[in-house]
């Protein structure tokens, strides 16, 4: 699935029912100053789980993904920099001052109670480092009033959150709404987040669309505001085929990955960085993957790696390459593509799956390389815990703790800080940039070509008075 983009409200801890949603809604308005309707749930009239991605260029483009009831056959995503006059329109005054996208339908074709449709659409020719203000419109109602900000063109400071594992242990509900509690708090404490990802592992039965729900009530306060990007680990793909279909069918990502597995497979950019994002379990043998499928994936990430000049360069899939247990997947990932992320320079790879908070040293072929080493960070953001680990070649290690990551760049330098749900720091550490950028490079050129020039000036200068 194609196109999608989201909006802008403050994070608060989800309720069940229609009547707790409204108090809840009434509730931010007051104290926040949000649009009583941001937060939307599948107990909503009206179209609901609102939830941006980045399907192209991050400072000219938005992605919005929202459900809907089952029988609805349209929806349109209406946008403007201008909060008035969207407001206006949000109250039936016409669209005066504004853009609208239709969304295009996906016909959801796996799952079990799969009681909504799904709808995308792509806001493009957007202004760079500027908010947009918009809501999805139906015949069923309107969403609440949210927002949005793009990127800057060449951004070099900017943060973003990463959340391994999240699927629920015992108690569903319970467990999403603590994880909603963490993301909320980390959101509010971190209000320039501009995109989060997720490392998979989103729910328990990727097969049960009441799973998905329940992360999606949950999910849609943050991200409706600031993209999310995701991939699929092990959970989401527990269907015959072993493709993570329901999941693909409820999330718009960039289809710039290989031919037969786009959406497991992408890429996009923000700012400085360029991140990749891969499916991990296509080494499950548990997925329709021939012997020429990984070679072309393979080369896929080579290509996709190296072909970028952006100077920071990150990876983001469900298994770890280095296991705190043993695990035939991860073996497989560390054979196969450990390799390439080590040739192709890149800064930091992120997984999850052992659900434990742990940071890697800096790591070439397994052993410690401060220099040119790649940092492998497993998060754990739910409340499944594993309750040991080969520590060997983790800097640090943190058990029984829901966490998320929030990484800082500063032109040159990078930062990563790991919080858990009260907010408290449990980690820390620091990256120099290691690449120059284009334009840096463009720079160097432009000095050298003066410096030319100012030695040919000189030269025909002596050249004269002789």
């Amino acid at each position: 699935m194609t196109g999608g983009n989201a909006m802008k409200k403050k994070p608060w801890k989800n309720f069940r029912g229609k009547a707790a949603a409204v108090c809840i809604a009434a509730v931010l308005a007051v104290c926040t100053g949000v649009p009583a309707a941001a937060a939307q749930t599948s107990a909503s009239a009206g179209p609901y789980h609102v939830i941006l991605s980045i399907t192209g260029d991050a400072s000219a483009s938005r992605t919005v993904t929202w459900h809907d009831q089952k029988n609805v056959s349209a929806g349109t995503v209406i946008y403007s920099q201008d909060e008035e006059a969207l407001s206006a329109s949000h109250s039936g005054g016409g669209l005066s001052g504004t853009a609208s996208v239709q969304g295009a339908k996906t016909v959801i074709s796996s799952g079990i109670d799969t009681q909504s449709s799904v709808f995308s659409a792509q806001l493009t020719g957007l202004s760079a480092g500027t908010t947009y203000y918009y809501y999805v419109k139906s015949s069923t109602g309107n969403s609440g009033i949210l927002s949005f900000t793009t990127a800057e063109r060449d951004q070099q400071t900017l943060s973003f959150a990463y959340l391994g594992d999240i699927q629920f242990e015992n108690d569903m509900q319970k467990e999403y709404e603590e994880w909603n509690q963490l993301i909320s708090g980390i959101y509010k404490k971190n209000p320039d987040l501009t995109f989060g990802m997720i490392g998979g592992d989103l729910v328990q039965s990727g097969i049960r669309m009441a799973e998905w729900n329940a992360f999606l009530d949950n999910a849609t306060d943050v991200f409706s505001r600031i993209p999310l990007m995701t991939v699929n680990g092990n959970h989401e793909s527990n269907l015959p085929s072993g493709k993570p279909e329901l999941y693909l069918d409820l999330f718009t990502l960039p289809e710039n990955g290989p031919e037969g597995f786009k959406e497991e497979f992408y890429s996009f950019d923000y700012g400085s960085c360029h991140i990749t994002a891969l499916n991990s379990w296509i080494f499950s043998g548990e997925q329709s993957v021939s012997q020429a499928d990984y070679d072309r994936i393979e080369q896929w990430i080579e290509n996709d790696i190296s072909g970028s000049d952006a100077k920071w360069k990150f990876v983001i899939m469900h298994h770890p390459v280095y296991a705190l247990a043993s695990d035939n997947v991860s073996a497989k990932v560390k054979e196969n593509w450990a390799p390439i992320f080590e040739k192709c320079g890149v800064d930091i790879v992120f997984c999850g799956h052992q659900h434990v908070y742990s940071r890697s040293y800096p790591l070439t072929e397994g052993r410690i390389d401060a220099e040119s080493g790649v940092t492998y960070v497993m998060g754990n953001s739910g409340q499944k815990f594993y309750s040991s680990a080969d520590e060997t070649l983790q800097e640090k290690t943190v058990y029984s703790t829901s966490t998320c990551q929030v990484v800082r760049i500063d032109g040159d330098t990078l930062e990563l800080m790991t919080y858990d749900r009260e907010g408290n720091e449990l980690d820390y550490f620091s990256l120099n940039a290691r690449r120059q950028t284009a334009d840096t490079g463009e720079l160097r050129q432009q000095v050298l070509q003066n410096l030319k020039k100012l030695c040919a000036s000189v030269g025909e200068a002596v050249k004269n008075a002789a």
